[in-house]
């Protein structure tokens, strides 16, 4: 059995700009959860856009200073993560958990 391998050019081009350590799961806004900015300000209700085992892209509902690290709600569970990235009210989010115990 002969194997074709592929050409560089059949193969799809990487964006330099994506650093990503693990593919992204695309939601489309489906799902909400609440983020926990701490310091006894209330969690804020975010659209979820898309996530991966190592982080996840949320839409906070307005434009608001956050702390470099906060807490993720997903009903009863918690999890620890770092702001990555922020582009306005799109934010960029690293799990500081175990990766297996996110999901």
């Amino acid at each position: 059995m002969s194997m074709n391998p592929q050409t560089q050019q059949d193969m799809p081009a990487l964006d330099p700009a994506d650093r990503r350590e693990a593919p992204r799961t695309e939601v489309a806004g489906r799902y909400t959860m609440r983020l926990d900015p701490g310091g006894g300000r209330e969690p804020l209700n975010c659209t979820l856009l898309d996530f991966s085992v190592t982080g996840a892209r949320l839409k906070l509902p307005q434009d608001v200073p956050l702390p470099d690290k906060v807490q993720m709600l997903i009903g009863g569970l918690a999890h620890n993560c770092r702001i990555a990235w922020r582009k306005g009210t799109i934010v960029g989010v690293d799990f500081l958990d175990e990766h297996h115990s996110i999901f």
